[in-house]
Parts: structure tokens; C-alpha cells; sequence
């Protein structure tokens, strides 16, 4: 068999309340649920971001903006097919919208602080939430307040249409 790699992108979907979005993994069994974050495989032709915002607005109806760089970043064997070298990214991201009510069964608001209750198929999910968690709450708070988050939100409203990559012109002094 060739050996391949795979790139699987996930959103750490946090809300105001410091709370993380996960949903049932594929694999989980009646006997045991095992936990993940929205997001799916890189699709190709698409940029990393598009591809992370379409697969989390098919899978849940939210809207996504991601607003720092990857939270975690690790690579593993796929675990049905080991020919199969996955990377996979986890973002950081704010959501706007609802989950939609045909799909609201299969998600769970948790505390980022509870995630070692949520079985997750390894160890890269509890390293985002760690990352996460280590912000201070000063830092936190900044993020999930008025601070930062506002001012990317802001931004996102207002960047001009067309390259991803495009920023608004600064004066000079």
C-alpha cells in the first residue's frame, strides 16, 4: 500500500461563557461515547479556511471566523487504515448563527474545564484544551470579552472583499 497524509482541520468553537462546542465522534459506540470537535478533512482545492468554514457550517449551521492561530497542531496514524498519516489543526474560532435543530442532538456546550470528563480519541484534543486553558484570565477575559474578540469581530465586518489575506490600509503618521 502507498503511504499517504490526510489533513483534518477542527474548530475549538468557544462561546462567551468560556464553553467549547464538542460532538459524538463517528467511532462512538452504545457503549461508549467518544467525543470530537466540529471540522473534517481539508477539501481539495480549497484554502484552509474556507475548507474549515464550510465542513463546520454543514455539520452544525453555525458560522464560523477563526481568531488565532492553530491551537494544536499533531499527527497520528490513521486508526482504520495505518497507510494513512493524518495531520490535524485545531483553530481557535467564534461562531455566530445557531446550531441547526435537525443536529442540536449530536453537540454539547461543556466547560473547557470538564474535558477530561469527554472521552476524545487522543491525546492532541486534551493538549488544544490545555492551550486554551492556560491563558490567563486577564487574557481570557480579553478574548472572550470586549477586548480582542470585539475588535477581530469589527475587523472581519469591515476587511474589504476578496483575498483572505487583504487589510485595510493604515495612515501614516
Amino acid at each position: 500500500m502507498a503511504e499517504s497524509f490526510s489533513i483534518i482541520q477542527k474548530a475549538f468553537i468557544a462561546n462567551s461563557r468560556w464553553q467549547v462546542l464538542i460532538t459524538k465522534h463517528p467511532l462512538s459506540s452504545d457503549a461508549q461515547t467518544l467525543w470530537d470537535l466540529p471540522g473534517g478533512h481539508l477539501r481539495f482545492g480549497q484554502s484552509l479556511r474556507d475548507s474549515l468554514i464550510s465542513k463546520v457550517q454543514s455539520e452544525t449551521g453555525l458560522t464560523i471566523s477563526t481568531v488565532s492561530i492553530p491551537l494544536n497542531a499533531t499527527t497520528y496514524l490513521d486508526l482504520i487504515d495505518r497507510s494513512v498519516q493524518v495531520v490535524r489543526i485545531t483553530y481557535l474560532c467564534v461562531a455566530q448563527g445557531n446550531i441547526s435543530e435537525d443536529k442540536k442532538n449530536r453537540f454539547l456546550w461543556i466547560d473547557a474545564a470538564d474535558h477530561p470528563h469527554y472521552p476524545f480519541p487522543d491525546e492532541g484534543y486534551g493538549l488544544a484544551f490545555q492551550n486554551y486553558l492556560s491563558h490567563s484570565k486577564l487574557s481570557s477575559e480579553e478574548f472572550l470579552g470586549a477586548g480582542i474578540l470585539s475588535h477581530t469581530l469589527i475587523y472581519l465586518k469591515e476587511k474589504t472583499v476578496g483575498s483572505p489575506f487583504s487589510v485595510p490600509p493604515t495612515p501614516l503618521d
